[in-house]
């Protein structure tokens, strides 16, 4: 259901074997993967466009999305809301989650609990412990790596639910 590709998430619109991370207005090349979602430091929250860009069988992944507490443009309340709306979508279109998440891992995994999605869902950019990871992956919550990370991050990660990125 996560597309095999060497870089799970991008902001390169010419990235290639990528999911690149689409903004309103930018054009979609007809050979890559894309994902969609509102970021949360988005100040304009156009969901519409998320759901109507869902449809597009290039956007394989729904988000980047999720909880920031240290540069949101919305008030925490606001952001889970969005992220509930994002994940709901996810289940309805049969896609993964992609998530950022900046000290709202509480939310993630109370909400995970109360979803129990079917869909993977999916923390990029994870910078946390090892004991986070696995705290995440025991839920069925993915880690996907950039370019900085905790080294003991990937010892403590089952493979398959362990994904790499240049954002």
């Amino acid at each position: 259901m996560i597309p095999k590709v060497s870089d799970i998430h991008t902001h390169n619109p010419l990235a290639v074997d990528a999911i690149i991370n689409l903004a309103p207005g930018m054009p979609m090349r007809p050979d890559a993967l894309y994902s969609a979602g509102v970021h949360p430091w988005w100040a304009v929250a156009d969901f519409g466009w998320v759901e109507s860009m869902a449809a597009d069988p290039r956007v394989v992944m729904i988000g980047e999305c999720g909880i920031d507490r240290l540069r949101g443009a919305h008030s925490p309340e606001e952001q889970l809301d969005m992220l509930r709306r994002h994940a709901e979508l996810a289940e309805r279109v049969r896609k993964p989650l992609l998530l950022h998440v900046v000290r709202g891992y509480g939310e993630v995994m109370a909400l995970h609990r109360e979803m129990r999605p079917s869909v993977p869902w999916i923390i990029h950019g994870f910078r946390g412990k090892p004991q986070l990871a696995k705290q995440l992956t025991d839920m069925g919550i993915h880690i996907s790596l950039g370019a900085r990370f905790n080294p003991d991050v990937p010892a403590a990660v089952p493979p398959s639910m362990l994904h790499h990125e240049t954002d």
